[in-house]
């Protein structure tokens, strides 16, 4: 290869480099950016410099040889010794002739001050002739540099190419949008109401968690009931089923009855018991082990298991989750009930703003450029003749009206971001869990611009990262069966569900549930993150490492609301990194400045 051929090579990886900085919204000096290009290769070094910048406090947004010092990654640390040592030396190499764009603080730069320094008489008369704008009247001007091979002066200019370093970038629309639907009960609900479809259900149910439990090193020794019964003496054992009935004792003790496929089996945890306040949290229809003492009683009655352990299935300590090798995120929300009188349309302009990078600091900005999808999470509008009187409550009382307004304000979001919608109990689906995706004749305009309608639960993964989506229906039925659970800490009704591996384990109470052959509220696959909705009151936490949020909602307090004692949080974003799992706020669109 001849020097004109390598010198064509270089120049287009300077390009290349100069454009991904400036698109991240850094700023580089012209040394810096040479040793960049001296790595082997510097293309591939760039996407490391880039998101290890992005998670250094003490960046400015000024990349220097002293902010490369800091990378992380001792492969990376290695190469870049080897180039400093031989620069250190080596006589200083003339700059080529070409021209490079970039942002640059020319008085904060030490560098740039040196060269400013160098060739000040050069760059005087340049701004007197040329009538160039002073640099230092302009932090975050953009400028360009050119050096002349003769005379080794360099010229400084202005260029307009770049804004300030507020400018708006986001990576995220550099990444196309990978994903899938890994479970969604739409087009499989089928259901006759009938007996058989009750009794389908709850077989299932029994089935899929008994095949979850047996998954744990205790169950290797469950015994099925009809065979406990058999034992004419007292025998230490254990067994599994679902809880038919569950209540506390005069003398304080806990009183359990479990069902499996063969028979119905009597437990007592004592009030002394360690296992007593797994007790206070049992609810009915969910799956339990027990194991202890088989007492088998007096001939024609029924023996009791005294419990020394009580298990629930649970999620393994420490779950191994999956991260993305992308610096992308995801945006929740849920519960914006457009068409209601207390929608705030001024908090979801905010929204926007802040996806499109134009209110909030740099900090918020690098969030929103992070962000490639966002999933709505059920209630996207209030809907018609949901609860008693609710046509006094909105502004558009037609339910197509109310799509197309929906359309409306999802269109104003930037179109690299992915949407995920799914189906919540304000929308024009059924009220019974598991619900279908919103119709197209409903959803026709928010299909028509991209987005991706869902039913409830659901599994997407995106870039790698699996996300449970479940509206929260049963969170109230939660909430009322155990006495230190309360609907406006959702997190903690979540980090339940997640114990019981199904989502509404309670049948029968407030939340409806559908009988269909298949349990879609079985908690079969562990997702990384686990999002539910429906009680407006934002929440975000972590159970065995698994992110949990509740996302809040974009309505203030409506009568229905009050009546059930609920004070919902507005305007409060939860945003995930799929790279490192972790949240990044809650953001306040109440405190933002604008």
């Amino acid at each position: 290869m001849n020097e004109k051929t390598l010198n064509a090579g270089n120049s287009e990886e300077k390009r290349i480099l100069i454009d991904k900085l400036v698109n991240s919204g850094i700023n580089i000096t012209p040394s810096t950016l040479d040793i960049i290009l001296k790595l082997d290769n510097p293309l591939n070094k760039i996407s490391l410099i880039i998101k290890e910048m992005s998670f250094l406090p003490t960046f400015n947004s000024h990349l220097t040889e002293k902010d490369l010092k800091k990378i992380s990654n001792e492969k990376f640390k290695k190469a870049l010794r080897r180039i400093l040592i031989r620069e250190e030396t080596l006589p200083i190499e003339k700059k080529s002739g070409e021209e490079l764009n970039f942002n640059a603080n020319i008085e904060k730069n030490i560098n740039e001050k040196e060269i400013l320094s160098q060739n000040s008489s050069v760059i005087n008369s340049h701004i007197k002739k040329n009538n160039y704008i002073k640099a230092e009247d302009h932090e975050s001007q953009t400028f360009s540099y050119k050096q002349d091979d003769k005379t080794n002066r360099i010229e400084i200019r202005p260029t307009g190419a770049a804004k300030s370093t507020l400018t708006f970038n986001p990576i995220a629309k550099k990444y196309n949008a990978d994903y899938k639907i890994l479970s969604d009960p739409t087009g499989k609900l089928y259901t006759s109401g009938s007996y058989d479809d009750f009794y389908n259900l709850t077989l299932d149910k029994f089935n899929r968690l008994y095949k979850l439990m047996r998954k744990r090193p205790e169950a290797l020794s469950v015994v099925k009931i009809n065979n406990i019964f058999r034992n004419s003496q007292n025998q230490y054992l254990s067994a599994t089923g679902l809880v038919n009935e569950i209540r506390q004792t005069k003398k304080g003790n806990y009183f359990i009855t479990i069902e499996d496929q063969t028979g119905l089996l009597n437990v007592i945890v004592r009030k002394d018991s360690e296992n007593r306040k797994i007790a206070e949290k049992i609810v009915k229809d969910q799956m339990i082990l027990v194991e202890g003492t088989y007492n088998p009683g007096e001939p024609g009655k029924r023996g009791i298991l005294f419990a020394d352990n009580v298990l629930r299935i649970d999620v393994p300590v420490n779950y191994e989750t999956t991260k993305s090798s992308e610096p992308l995120s995801i945006a929740f929300i849920s519960d914006t009930h457009i068409g209601s009188k207390e929608f705030e349309e001024k908090l979801w302009k905010r929204f926007i703003n802040f996806l499109s990078g134009k209110i909030g600091n740099n900090n918020w900005r690098e969030i929103a450029g992070r962000v490639k999808y966002l999933i709505i999470n059920g209630d996207l509008v209030d809907g018609i003749g949901v609860y008693p009187n609710q046509q006094q409550d909105l502004t558009i009382s037609d339910i197509y009206l109310q799509y197309e307004k929906a359309s409306e304000y999802l269109s104003e979001i930037p179109d690299y971001i992915k949407i995920f919608y799914s189906s919540g109990n304000h929308e024009p689906v059924r009220n019974a869990i598991p619900r279908p995706a919103v119709p197209k004749k409903y959803a026709e305009a928010l299909i028509n611009i991209g987005v991706k309608c869902i039913g409830n639960p659901a599994i997407v993964k995106t870039h790698d990262v699996k996300t449970l989506i479940y509206h929260g229906d049963s969170i109230l039925d939660m909430s009322l069966s155990i006495s230190d659970l309360e609907q406006n800490k959702p997190v903690k009704i979540m980090e339940e569900f997640l114990k019981c591996r199904h989502l509404a384990p309670i049948y029968g109470k407030k939340t409806q549930i559908a009988p269909t052959n298949k349990d879609w509220l079985v908690i079969d696959q562990i997702p990384e993150i686990f999002h539910t909705g429906h009680v407006h009151i934002n929440g975000i936490g972590y159970y065995n490492n698994i992110a949990l949020v509740n996302s809040g909602c974009f309505q203030s307090q409506t009568d229905f609301m009050r009546s059930f004692g609920i004070q919902p949080t507005p305007g409060i974003l939860s945003i995930l990194e799929l790279d490192t799992l972790k949240f990044k706020g809650p953001l306040d669109l109440k405190k933002v400045n604008k």
